[in-house]
C-alpha cells in the first residue's frame, strides 16, 4: 500500500510540475465574489470538499452526500446539533444520557468531525455540551469511509460543520423565541464590510435559558462567534475566527432510567422521570480558534494554511444509578456519586495545495497536503465514600438524594494525563479519462504516537498506517451517474479493555456502489447506494468499571451491509423535500445480529412549501420513523414515528413570525438503550419566534 501511495504521489507531483509553468496570474479577486453567502435549499450542496478535499459537485462525489441547509435549520428551529442530525437520513442520535451523545450511521459510531473541511484528529465519537447550530451555515454529512482527509477511515460517516462567513453586504438579524417548559432564547447575527473591498466581519450571539420535560433538568447556554476576513494583497486572504459554546445543565443525569425490573419485566416510567437530583450539574465550555491564510498561485492553484486551537473544559457532579429495582418499591438500585473535571486541548495545523492541471485534453484536479496535530487530555474523578455503589432508597426519582462530600481521590488511579501526536500526509486527485468518466483516488499516511496514563493504566500507542481511497464516476446519460468507491478502514480507538489498557485500532475495509439521478429538471437528485464494510477489533461496550468509572470495551469482528435511498431538492415550484430510507444489518463473527440498539430501518422526511395563494406564508412537516430496537435479545422500544410541523409568515419585508410544533402525536419513546439504560424523549412541545432582518 505504501509503495502504491508513493507512486501515486510521484505521478501527481510530476503532473503538477509539468503544468506549473502554464499557470497565469489571475485577475484580482472580487470581494463580492469571495464573500457571497450561499444558501442551499433542502438537499445536497452544489460543491463539497468533505469527502476528498477536492471541489466536487454532488454528482461528482462517489459517495452519498446529504446537507442540512440554513433554510432547513431555521424552518424546523433546529437549535442543537442533536436536533439537526436527527433530520439526516441514515443517522441516529444515540443520546445515552442528558449530557452525552453518540452519532451512528450504517451501524457504527461516527468519529469523524470536520470544521470547514479540517478534521478533528482525535475523537471519542462522543459529544458533551450539545454543540449549538447558531454559528453554522450548513452541515454536510458524507456517508461511508472518508479517511482520505480525516485520518480516521471509519465506514459510518463524516460530519462537516460549515461555519458562517462574513459578507460584503451589510446584513443583520435578531430573533426572540419562547416555548414549552419556560424555554427562552435570543439570537443575533450581524455581518458586513468594515473596510470596503478589504475587510469584512461577522458576529453571531445566542443566549438560551429554560427548563425541560425532564424533572429538575434545566439549561443555560451562551454562544459567541466572531470572524474577520480580509485581503492582505489582491491574491492573499487572511481569515481569523473564534467561537465559544458555554453550556450549564442542572440535574444532568449520569446514565439513564433502568430498563428492567428485578423480575425481568420492562420498566415504564413517566417520560419526565430523571435519575439526577438538582445538584448533579454539568458545565462544558468549548472554545475554538482558527486562522486561515489562503494564497492564490497562478490562475487555478491555491495554497492554504490553517491553524486551529480547540479547548474543552468540563466539570460535573453526578449520581450514577445501576441495577434493576423492585417493581413495587423501586428499591434495589446502587448509587455512586462523583465529581469529574477534565480539559481537552487540540492544536491542529493543516497545509495543502490544490488546483487543476491539463493532461490528455482534459482538466484534472489535485490536492497535496500535510496535517500535524497535538492533543492533550487531562482529567480526574473524585468519589464519595457515602455514595460509592451504596444501596439507595425507592424515592430516587424524586431527586431527594442529598449532595455528598467528595472525599476519595487517588491521583495514581483516578486521573488521566495523555499526550498524542499525529502526522499525516495526504494526496487526492480526480483524473478525467473522458468528459463522462472520472477516477477519484488518493491515499493518506498517518503516524500516531501517544503516551500517558489513564486511571492507573498506561496509554502508550505507536501506530502508522497508509489508507488508500479509490472511486469511480460515470455519467451514462446527462444527469445519470453510476459510481463506486472503496477505502480501507483504520480507526485508532480511545476505548480501554478490562485491564484499562488501550483497545487498539480498528482495521477493515468499506465499499459503496450506487446511482445518482437528476430529476425535476435538475432541481432534485435521487441517490441509491449499496454499502458493505468489515471491521476487526471493533470496540463493543461490555460494562462500567466499578473502581474507575470508565466504560470497558472488548474487540470484536463485525460485518455491515445495507442500502440507502434519498430524494433531495425542489420537486415542485416552491416545494422542497429531503427524504431518505435506510436499511442496515450488522453481524458479528458468528453471523448473529448485533448492535441491535440501533434501528435497522429508518425513514426521514422534511418538506417546506411556499404557499402561492398567501404571499409570505411558508409551511412544512417532518417525519422521523424507525423500527424496533433491542437491548440484548429484549425489545425495549417498538417502531414509532415522530411528526413535526412548522409555519412561518413574512409579516413585513423585515419581520417574520414562526411557530414550530414538535412530536405532534405526543409519542412516548425511549432514547438509546446502548448502555443498558434509557431515558424517554421529549413529548409534544411548541416554540414560537419573531425575527427581524435587515
Amino acid at each position: 500500500m505504501t509503495t502504491t501511495a508513493n507512486n501515486a504521489a510521484v505521478l501527481s507531483l510530476a503532473m503538477l510540475t509539468s503544468t506549473w509553468a502554464m499557470a497565469e496570474t489571475p485577475p484580482p479577486p472580487s470581494q463580492d465574489e469571495q464573500n457571497i453567502e450561499t444558501i442551499y435549499v433542502y438537499g445536497e450542496p452544489d460543491k463539497t470538499k468533505a469527502a476528498t478535499k477536492l471541489n466536487l459537485s454532488a454528482l461528482e462525489t462517489p459517495q452519498m452526500v446529504t446537507v442540512i441547509s440554513r433554510d432547513q435549520i431555521d424552518d424546523f428551529s433546529l437549535r442543537e446539533v442533536n436536533q439537526l442530525l436527527n433530520y439526516v437520513p441514515g443517522v441516529t442520535v444515540e443520546q445515552v444520557e442528558t449530557g452525552r451523545t453518540y452519532y451512528t450511521a450504517r451501524g457504527f459510531d461516527i468519529v469523524n468531525f470536520q470544521f470547514d473541511g479540517v478534521g478533528v484528529p482525535f475523537s471519542y465519537g462522543l459529544t458533551q455540551g450539545h454543540d449549538d447550530a447558531a454559528i453554522y451555515e450548513q452541515v454536510e454529512v458524507v456517508k461511508g469511509a472518508t479517511g482520505l482527509i480525516t485520518g480516521l477511515a471509519n465506514p459510518s460517516a463524516t460530519i462537516n460543520y460549515v461555519r458562517k462567513r462574513p459578507t460584503s453586504d451589510t446584513k443583520a438579524a435578531v430573533s426572540a423565541s419562547a416555548g414549552s417548559w419556560n424555554q427562552y432564547r435570543v439570537d443575533a447575527d450581524v455581518s458586513g464590510a468594515i473596510i470596503d473591498d478589504r475587510l469584512n466581519g461577522r458576529v453571531v450571539l445566542a443566549k438560551e435559558d429554560g427548563d425541560s420535560y425532564l424533572d429538575r433538568f434545566g439549561k443555560e447556554l451562551t454562544v459567541f462567534y466572531g470572524v474577520l476576513s480580509g485581503y492582505l494583497t489582491d491574491t492573499t486572504q487572511l481569515t481569523v475566527g473564534h467561537s465559544i459554546n458555554d453550556n450549564h445543565d442542572d440535574a444532568n443525569s449520569s446514565g439513564a432510567l433502568p430498563l428492567f425490573y428485578s423480575d425481568g419485566s420492562l420498566t415504564d416510567y413517566d417520560a419526565s422521570s430523571n435519575t439526577a437530583p438538582k445538584w448533579a450539574d454539568q458545565d462544558v465550555k468549548q472554545s475554538r480558534t482558527f486562522v486561515e491564510l489562503e494564497q492564490q498561485v497562478g490562475y487555478d492553484w491555491v495554497a492554504k494554511a490553517i491553524y486551529s486551537h480547540n479547548v474543552q473544559d468540563k466539570a460535573w457532579k453526578s449520581l450514577y444509578l445501576s441495577g434493576s429495582p423492585e417493581p413495587i418499591t423501586e428499591t434495589g438500585l446502587l448509587a455512586q456519586a462523583s465529581l469529574y473535571q477534565a480539559k481537552d486541548k487540540e492544536d491542529i495545523f493543516d497545509l495543502f495545495l490544490s488546483g487543476t492541471f491539463s493532461l490528455w485534453g482534459q482538466q484534472h484536479d489535485l490536492v497535496v497536503g500535510f496535517n500535524h496535530a497535538e492533543i492533550d487530555l487531562t482529567g480526574r474523578s473524585v468519589y464519595s465514600s457515602a455514595w460509592n455503589y451504596a444501596p439507595i432508597g425507592g424515592d430516587w426519582a424524586a431527586g431527594n438524594t442529598a449532595e455528598p462530600d467528595f472525599d476519595i481521590y487517588d491521583a495514581a488511579t483516578q486521573s488521566t494525563d495523555i499526550h498524542q501526536k499525529q502526522d499525516s500526509f495526504y494526496l487526492s486527485t480526480r483524473i478525467k479519462f473522458t468528459d463522462d468518466l472520472a477516477l477519484v483516488a488518493g491515499a493518506r499516511t498517518v503516524d500516531i504516537k501517544q503516551d500517558g496514563i489513564s486511571y492507573g493504566a498506561p496509554q502508550d500507542v505507536d501506530e502508522s498506517e497508509t489508507v488508500p481511497y479509490v472511486g469511480l464516476t460515470y455519467e451514462v446519460f446527462d444527469g445519470t451517474v453510476l459510481y463506486g468507491s472503496y477505502s480501507e478502514v483504520f480507526t485508532p480507538q480511545s476505548w480501554v479493555n478490562d485491564n484499562l489498557a488501550p483497545l487498539g485500532s480498528v482495521r477493515g475495509e468499506s465499499s459503496e456502489v450506487g446511482v445518482k439521478q437528476e430529476v425535476f429538471g435538475g432541481k432534485a437528485i435521487v441517490t441509491l447506494a449499496l454499502f458493505k464494510s468489515s471491521q476487526d477489533n471493533f470496540g463493543e461496550w461490555v460494562s462500567r468499571d466499578v473502581t474507575s468509572g470508565l466504560n470497558i470495551y472488548r474487540g470484536v469482528s463485525l460485518d455491515s451491509d445495507g442500502f440507502e435511498l434519498e430524494l433531495v431538492g425542489e420537486v415542485l415550484p416552491g416545494l422542497n423535500i429531503s427524504a431518505g430510507y435506510t436499511q442496515v444489518k450488522v453481524e458479528d463473527e458468528n453471523g448473529a445480529d448485533t448492535r441491535r440498539f440501533i434501528p435497522t430501518q429508518q425513514f426521514k422526511l422534511a418538506t417546506a412549501y411556499n404557499v402561492p395563494v398567501v404571499d409570505g406564508l411558508r409551511v412544512g412537516a417532518g417525519i422521523n420513523w424507525q423500527n424496533e430496537i433491542y437491548y440484548g435479545d429484549s425489545e425495549v422500544q417498538g417502531a414509532y414515528a415522530l411528526v413535526d410541523l412548522f409555519a412561518s409568515y413574512q409579516l413585513t419585508p423585515n419581520l417574520k413570525l414562526a411557530l414550530n410544533l414538535n412530536n405532534v402525536g405526543d409519542e412516548k419513546y425511549r432514547l438509546s438503550p446502548q448502555w443498558g439504560q434509557a431515558n424517554f424523549g421529549a413529548p409534544r412541545n411548541v416554540m414560537g419566534s419573531i425575527t427581524w432582518r435587515y
